[in-house]
């Protein structure tokens, strides 16, 4: 055997690194971030990525990562009516009252009005109180004690809306009183302004009320969750610009160079093997855009079919070879029973390296969602379908995935746990070494820090094993299996100035790490944009 030092271009094709559905994961998505909207039961709020797998294997990895999971069935519903069986018995709902603090001395000495209203009340006729109440309201409101028992008698039949304003004007004065509190919470709920309602129901929660109390609250807190998934006919739409920097625009080695072997008939020509520098890291500029519209229309009032049409499309300013432009159509049925959240869909997404055609991915999915707790839900995500690259028959797969999910939100902060495992199966057996199993461990955060902006994190680690050696006349890896480990890490700031225009700054690092030096890199974008909601 010869062995000679090599000093030669390394052929392109030799480098040119696989795009496949891991890489299809959009922690940017705007489809997505109004997707995670719908099945989170808390107001709509700019959500963190989804779990990212930034892989080795796609020559433009955050290019692609426009539209994983692009179901816009959990899109923040409207306002919806609500059932006439939800509201409380006065009996049920006087009983749990009591365990809250009691009225103040509103008053010195009652006046016989007074007298008659509260003995109404006591005696749950309301309906009696209300009227009297409306006969007197001209001298006595104003009164706290005129106001508190005016309130009271208007919420129990069902005239929330002149409730509301006695009660806030005893919040005013009485700001600590949690019985006053409840009962402004009680009227918002049932005015379907769920946001203020499930606001006041925690600052109730968070004056630590009996257990009584507490179990009331929760089960608000449960329908207000639960209410939140129903849907109504709707369309939304949303677009996100960003700039940035990327330290290594084609996810690729800052080797010089690499061991090599080219077998020539019964004679081997071995040595260092030169990387030209269109084939190490590039750094570069970018400008990014994208976009969605999503339709949703119910078919009964706990199930609903939708449709989405997203893209995106990014344009690095030094080099052109790896600008990348994804679109992706979507579909779905979702039903609702009771906290349980179950959809079934599909998706097709269609992806451009340098204006020419790429790969296309064709995906069933199934995805449940179970709000087990006021703060808590989990869920599991499974799909699977085909890849067919147009550039590398070798990259045509068939993928399945599947995600395990557990989440708690409570007041200005929420969490989520991921674990996930797949496979990418080489659809034919002479490109195994391409195929690869994985499993993945994921966490995110989100802390509020005003009404306005809060700060997000996630961290995500991969272990990727390939299924099979790379052949024994290989140049640089003959009969060796490939084995690496991903490491990502994001850090984002939000802000919204109104509900339909927001800001953004970001910082994702990622690493991956393997067995076999030509597939590791380090990768680094700082981005910010801003995004508009209609």
């Amino acid at each position: 055997m010869n062995r000679r030092l090599l000093v030669l271009a390394l052929p392109a094709a030799l480098l040119t690194p696989q795009l496949n559905a891991e890489e299809a994961t959009a922690p940017q998505s705007v489809v997505e971030t109004q997707s995670e909207q719908a099945s989170d039961p808390e107001p709509a709020a700019e959500q963190l990525p989804d779990t990212e797998s930034v892989s080795e294997n796609i020559k433009q990895p955050d290019a692609v990562k426009a539209i994983e999971n692009t179901s816009p069935s959990t899109l923040p519903p409207q306002p919806v009516k609500l059932p006439e069986s939800l509201p409380e018995q006065p009996e049920a709902h006087e009983e749990q009252a009591k365990q809250i603090a009691q009225v103040p001395e509103l008053i010195q000495q009652p006046s016989p009005v007074i007298t008659e209203l509260s003995a109404l009340i006591e005696n749950h006729r309301y309906s009696e109180a209300y009227q009297y109440a409306q006969d007197h309201r001209s001298e006595w409101e104003g009164d706290g004690e005129f106001d508190f028992n005016y309130g009271v008698a208007a919420a129990q039949i069902g005239h929330y809306n002149e409730a509301i304003f006695p009660f806030e004007r005893l919040l005013e004065e009485y700001p600590n009183n949690a019985r006053f509190r409840l009962e402004l919470a009680r009227c918002h709920y049932f005015l379907n302004n769920l946001t203020v309602a499930e606001t006041e129901f925690k600052r109730i929660a968070a004056q630590n009320p009996p257990d009584g109390v507490q179990k009331h609250i929760d089960r608000f807190l449960s329908r207000i969750a639960e209410q939140r998934q129903q849907v109504s006919p709707s369309w939304h739409g949303g677009i996100d610009v960003a700039a940035g920097y990327d330290s290594n625009i084609n996810a690729a080695t800052d080797l010089d160079a690499v061991q090599a072997t080219f077998y020539l008939g019964d004679t081997s020509l071995s040595g260092l093997l030169s990387l030209n520098e269109e084939q190490k890291a590039k750094e570069s500029a970018y400008g990014q855009v994208q976009g969605y519209v999503l339709h949703q229309r119910p078919i009964t009032k706990r199930s609903n079919i939708d449709i989405s049409l997203s893209g995106s499309y990014k344009d690095n300013t030094e080099n052109d070879d790896y600008d990348l432009a994804n679109t992706a159509l979507s579909g779905g049925f979702r039903m609702i029973r009771g906290a349980h959240n179950l959809r079934f869909g599909g998706v097709y997404r269609q992806y451009w390296l340098a204006g020419e055609d790429l790969q296309t991915q064709i995906l069933g999915n199934t995805r449940w969602q179970w709000l087990f707790a006021p703060k808590w839900k989990t869920g599991i995500h499974i799909e699977a379908g085909h890849q067919d690259n147009s550039q590398n028959d070798a990259l045509d797969f068939l993928q399945w995935q599947s995600k395990f999910n557990l989440s708690r939100s409570s007041e200005g902060f929420s969490q989520n746990f991921q674990l996930s495992v797949g496979a990418d199966e080489a659809s034919k057996d002479e490109n195994k070494f391409q195929g690869r199993s994985y499993i993945g461990l994921g966490y995110q955060a989100r802390q509020a820090l005003s009404e306005s902006s809060q700060l997000y994190a996630l961290l995500n680690y991969r272990d990727s094993q390939y299924q099979d050696e790379f052949d024994g006349l290989h140049p640089f890896y003959a009969n060796e299996k490939r084995e690496d480990q991903l490491t990502q890490l994001i850090l984002g700031w939000n802000y919204a100035f109104n509900k339909n225009i927001g800001a953004k700054v970001q910082l994702n690092h990622s690493q991956n790490d393997s067995n076999l030096e030509l597939y590791e890199y380090d990768r680094t974008q700082i981005e910010a944009g801003a995004n508009f909601r209609f």
